[in-house]
């Protein structure tokens, strides 16, 4: 071979191990970062996971309380609706309103509700 040749290859030969030597330390600098990366994002996940338990158990049980209040609620509605009725109905006898099937006064007052409803 001639001189020229050896020096070219040498040279290529030099190129090509330093460009490797590059790459490798490149990538080796990836897979640091990139594992600190993943390490953080565990932490995170976990911190998120310790954090998150308490609160969603401290939302469920607002959610419990709200929904016994409700319920109580209600019952206490239909014991008023129940007993309106009971006296409502009591009154429509008292007046002899049976044949209708309705109070005088409590289809006025329903009407009178009707009237500032459409109001609004």
């Amino acid at each position: 071979m001639s001189t020229v040749l050896e020096c070219i290859l040498a040279v290529l030969f030099i190129v090509i191990i330093i460009v490797l030597v590059i790459l490798t330390v490149n990538i080796v600098r990836f897979l640091k970062e990139t594992t600190l990366t993943m390490t953080s994002i565990r932490e995170l996940t976990d911190l998120t996971k310790t954090e998150l338990k308490p609160a969603l158990k401290s939302v469920n049980e607002v959610l419990a309380a709200v929904n016994n209040v409700s319920k109580a609620t209600n019952r206490q509605f239909d014991t008023v609706k129940k007993i309106l009725t009971t006296v409502l109905g009591a009154s429509c006898l008292a007046f002899g309103n049976v044949a209708k099937g309705k109070c005088g006064f409590f289809s006025g007052l329903l009407s009178g509700f009707n009237i500032f409803r459409k109001r609004r």
